[in-house]
């Protein structure tokens, strides 16, 4: 050590005197809480303790009747991701479980995750990333796997058969699961892929697209207006006759209120089911008449109209009937406003030759008609006094004018 330097001390930083017997005592009391905590867990993950909350009781009822229950797995092994911290926290939230239910705050309806990891605790890869063969279906979830499908993506009614919301659990429509990449396009589409064997030669092959009811929608969506606050305001599903009302709604709101489901995908939708633009356009009321006469489109106007529209509109049988010409005369003459809404004043006159019907004045001045344009008078009134009768055959003039 050099002369004239002091030694060094050393600092202590904390020097807290803990008696022995405190140690002791919050060795215990964890021991206590950590015992106390087993107990607890193991309790909440009975299923006896499950099935005091009435709300799942359902739930509890199918489990007792699956595979699962028979082979002795739990409720936590299933509804708690796998891990020591996971189990911990989903415990805790039991507590949160119980203040929602007694607020009256929880979700409806209850809903829940499981995912592969928790499938794969007891079903390893080793085991079902390899056909798999029940009955005469054969699957390999390699693919599945591979493509981010979950378990209960198929399996979800394995458990809680029966129970609701049956869309989570609808088997019927595993083959439209199926169907989403073996569609013949990104993955064969061929049965016996799936299907041991295969299928009858004669059996139909058709598409496997996914449908869900009405009654599966509410399961969720309990609001009653929740399907018509999306729909802009329309009932959902369409009511019974809403195929013959439907005409007066696209009309008042425009065919827009139906673009978010016939239209997006479809733009020819309307014109697929009514064989013609619809609406229909501005300068249609004008047109009309030569499409309905046209082939078989009388049928088009029937589907919306009614088998007696046209006469409600236009006041007499559409189209003519035969021998109209011959009689139409007594129509015009009785109700000329009926001609009125088709033909126009120049209409008559392209074909007559002449105003009609004829003016007040007409009778003193037709004189200077038949001699000018006798022809025109005979295609009415007949055989402009060479018959035997005189002119209109004698009804005004009785002889033949010298």
């Amino acid at each position: 050590m050099m002369a004239g330097k002091k030694p060094l001390k050393s600092k202590v930083l904390l020097d807290v005197h803990i008696p022995g017997k405190w140690i002791i005592g919050v060795l215990a009391a964890l021991g206590v809480l950590l015992v106390v905590a087993i107990i607890g867990f193991s309790a909440v993950n009975r299923i006896d303790t499950c099935q005091t909350c009435h709300i799942i009781k359902p739930e509890v009822v199918t489990y007792k009747q699956s595979a699962h229950y028979r082979a002795g797995v739990g409720c936590q092994k299933c509804h708690t991701k796998p891990g020591v911290f996971n189990y911990f926290i989903r415990n805790i939230q039991g507590v949160t479980n119980l203040i929602l239910y007694v607020s009256d705050t929880y979700q409806r309806p209850i809903t829940t995750f499981v995912g592969a990891d928790n499938c794969t605790q007891c079903h390893p890869n080793s085991e079902i990333e390899k056909d798999i063969i029940v009955g005469n279906i054969r699957v390999n979830h390699t693919g599945l796997r591979e493509d981010g499908y979950q378990c209960l993506t198929c399996h979800a009614n394995i458990s809680h058969p029966g129970t609701r919301p049956e869309v989570a659990r609808a088997s019927q429509d595993k083959m439209s699961i199926c169907a989403r990449c073996h569609d013949g396009v990104q993955l064969p589409d061929d049965c016996d892929i799936c299907h041991v064997g295969g299928v009858p030669a004669n059996a139909p092959k058709v598409k496997m697209p996914l449908h869900m009811k009405p009654s599966q929608c509410t399961e969720c969506h309990q609001q009653k207006s929740f399907c018509a606050d999306c729909h802009n305001g329309l009932r959902m599903p369409h009511p019974e006759r809403w195929t013959k009302e439907h005409g007066g709604v696209v009309v008042a709101r425009s065919k827009s209120i139906c673009a978010s489901c016939h239209l997006k995908d479809d733009p020819k939708f309307c014109i697929d089911c009514h064989g013609l633009q619809m609406p229909h356009p501005g300068s249609w009321q004008s047109n009309h008449g030569s499409f309905a006469l046209a082939g078989d489109n009388e049928k088009k106007c029937v589907k919306c109209h009614g088998t007696n529209s046209c006469i409600e509109c236009h006041g007499l049988q559409m189209p003519h009937p035969g021998g109209w010409m011959s009689s139409h005369s007594s129509v015009a003459l009785s109700s000329p406003g009926v001609c009125d809404k088709c033909h126009s004043s120049s209409y008559c006159i392209g074909c007559h030759g002449v105003a009609l019907p004829h003016s007040g004045g007409f009778i003193a001045d037709h004189p200077n008609y038949t001699y000018n344009q006798g022809s025109v008078c005979m295609k009415c009134h007949g055989n402009g006094g060479t018959g035997p009768k005189g002119c209109y055959g004698g009804q005004c003039h009785s002889g033949s004018i010298d």
